[in-house]
């Protein structure tokens, strides 16, 4: 009785821990993904300057500034970058090198060498993998690899970006429609 115990406990005991293993490291995986790009946000305002960088035709107004100056809480002992804004037209090339946030309304951008990035200009909004995003209620949150390249875009200059409700999380892309996020990833 023994032997058959012994038997069948290692079979199950072997079953058990491969079940488990498997359910460790799927469980683990999206937590990793996130891990690698949860730093990029703070690495972006870990700067001198922060240049934004809006297009010609659009203006950004006092609460947007002060949004985009005020998104990160400065600890005592932390620098605040100095926030310098321009329009696509004034950037130069000594401009590139700096922290770069891009706002305002994605259609009205015209320099391309602006827009590589994985979403694209559709009509009166933008598209991400084939999906439209037209309404006037939508915006999206993106920042690249190096963290030195941020886009913060909306559909329409009249709305507050939902970002600054939300924050940022450990992804580097949220689409929002109205005040819901309705895609988030890693994508490049």
């Amino acid at each position: 009785m023994e032997k058959i115990l012994k038997f069948i406990s290692f079979p199950v005991v072997l079953v058990v821990l491969w079940t488990g293993l498997t359910d460790v490291n799927a469980s683990n995986k999206p937590y990793l993904i996130s891990k690698d790009y949860c730093t990029l946000t703070m690495k972006f305002f870990n700067t001198d300057t922060v240049l934004v960088v809006s297009p010609d035709s659009c203006t950004i107004s006092e609460t947007d500034r002060m949004d985009i100056e005020n998104y990160v809480n400065w600890e005592k002992r932390q620098v605040k970058p100095v926030y310098v804004y321009k329009t696509e037209n004034e950037v130069n090339i000594a401009d590139s090198k700096k922290h770069m946030l891009f706002f305002g309304c994605l259609t009205k951008f015209q320099r391309k060498e602006f827009m590589r990035i994985p979403l694209r200009k559709r009509g009166k909004g933008f598209s991400f993998e084939n999906r439209s995003f037209n309404g006037l209620a939508d915006a999206f949150f993106y920042i690249n690899k190096k963290a030195d390249k941020m886009y913060l875009c909306k559909n329409s200059d009249q709305l507050h970006h939902q970002f600054f409700a939300v924050g940022a999380t450990g992804y580097p892309l949220h689409i929002f429609r109205g005040n819901e996020i309705v895609l988030t990833g890693v994508f490049d």
